[in-house]
């Protein structure tokens, strides 16, 4: 009988297995929660500093679109944690976690992957000496696979943008293409605002909604919509022989006849003289017939002073010229048509008529050759006469070959 379990003895023991069965439930829950916020203390150890490292690389390498994906990044990864923290809470699903923690790992792989690195050109970057031709090469000629002499260039994200100068137009020639288009001229010599006259170079503008032409003997610059073919304008009357746009948007005009550099901004009448300006000749002062120009991020002018054999770097609001590749050594600089700088002040020049791009670093008296040969020709590794320069996004180094009517890629040598 003492072994019996009563009605009311019954009564006392189902509210203590409750309360334990509550009691476990409450700690499995606090169990979880701290698991839930453990792994996310590990995310975040994991992808915060990878956000900071990438946004300091991105300052590093001056590449606003990493900034913006980063971001972007951050944001979906915590919106993720968000949406997975409160599904496991709701469930109890610790799945969940793990889908967390592989979504964060898969955006920043793919934000990493995004990343198109800048390509550093130092004083032992050497280039393929095989060029490739990506433009013409077929003779001299009017055709839409032709060029006639070329002059100038501007190269774009994906295509470049030719002085076709023989044919009195300019060519857009987009990468891999077998043939250009004509964008501006191509109706033969003339002074109509629609036609060109031996145009030497050209430019787009910030916007990329107009080419600017250098249209040589017509004495003027003038500017052709991209959108409108119909839409020409002329900016200013002048003897131009090169230009090139600062990161404000200023238009640098070379003005081969006065011998100085020339600043326009819209609507200016004659534009500020940036470099010369004092009368032909050789003093650090004084240009003598002046070729292509180039522009840096803080608006140093470097002038190819072609009849003075030399390169010369005005500053920006200097009265005088600092010499940047000699003109005493007629063998090391002789008739230099163009020049282009990279970051670190390295400075590449095309020297006409010894068929050679050299470079000249800081302080040198004589500067190597990068591409070319001693005696010009038309072979893969030869220049004839080359004119303009310039380099892609990737590094890749483009010359007008301009007695071959083509234009030559030498690719960077990552090797």
């Amino acid at each position: 009988m003492n072994n019996r379990i009563g009605p009311d003895e019954s009564a006392v023991v189902n509210p203590n297995t409750a309360r334990s069965q509550t009691l476990f439930e409450h700690f499995r829950k606090r169990k979880f929660i701290w698991a839930i916020f453990f792994i996310i203390f590990i995310v975040a150890s994991i992808v915060i500093p990878t956000i900071i490292v990438t946004e300091n690389k991105t300052k590093r390498e001056g590449t606003s679109t990493m900034e913006k994906i980063t971001a972007t990044a951050a944001a979906e990864i915590t919106t993720a944690m968000t949406t997975e923290i409160a599904t496991a809470v709701t469930t109890g699903v610790v799945t969940e976690i793990t889908t967390l923690t592989i979504a964060a790992t898969t955006t920043t792989t793919t934000t990493s992957e995004q990343l198109t690195p800048s390509i550093i050109i130092s004083s032992k970057t050497k280039w393929k000496q095989n060029a490739v031709t990506v433009a013409g090469g077929n003779g001299p000629g009017n055709q839409l696979n032709q060029l006639n002499q070329p002059r100038g260039i501007h190269v774009d994200d994906d295509s470049i943008y030719i002085a076709d100068t023989d044919n009195h137009r300019v060519v857009r020639w987009e990468f891999s293409a077998d043939k250009g288009e004509i964008v501006a001229g191509g109706t033969g010599p003339g002074h109509e605002l629609y036609q060109l006259n031996f145009p030497l170079d050209v430019v787009l503008d910030k916007e990329k909604k107009y080419i600017i032409i250098c249209d040589h003997r017509n004495v003027r610059v003038v500017q052709w919509s991209l959108q409108n073919s119909q839409n020409q304008q002329e900016l200013i009357k002048i003897v131009c022989s090169g230009l090139a746009m600062d990161n404000n948007g200023d238009l640098y005009i070379s003005d081969w006849s006065e011998h100085k550099v020339i600043r326009w901004q819209q609507g200016d009448k004659q534009g500020t003289i940036v470099a010369g300006g004092h009368g032909k000749g050789n003093q650090l002062n004084q240009l003598n017939q002046p070729n292509y120009i180039f522009v840096d991020e803080h608006h140093s002018v470097y002038v190819a002073d072609g009849t003075n054999n030399r390169v010369v770097k005005w500053m920006k609001n200097a009265t005088g010229g600092t010499l940047i590749a000699p003109w005493a050594n007629s063998n090391s600089m002789y008739g230099p048509i163009s020049v282009i700088v990279n970051h670190i002040g390295n400075v590449y020049v095309s020297t006409q008529k010894s068929h050679r791009i050299k470079r000249w670093s800081r302080g040198a008296l004589d500067g190597p050759t990068i591409v070319g040969e001693n005696e010009g020709g038309s072979g893969p590794t030869q220049l004839g006469y080359p004119s303009d320069l310039s380099f892609d996004r990737h590094g890749n180094l483009y010359v007008v070959d301009y007695r071959n009517s083509r234009i030559q890629k030498f690719v960077i040598d990552l090797d």
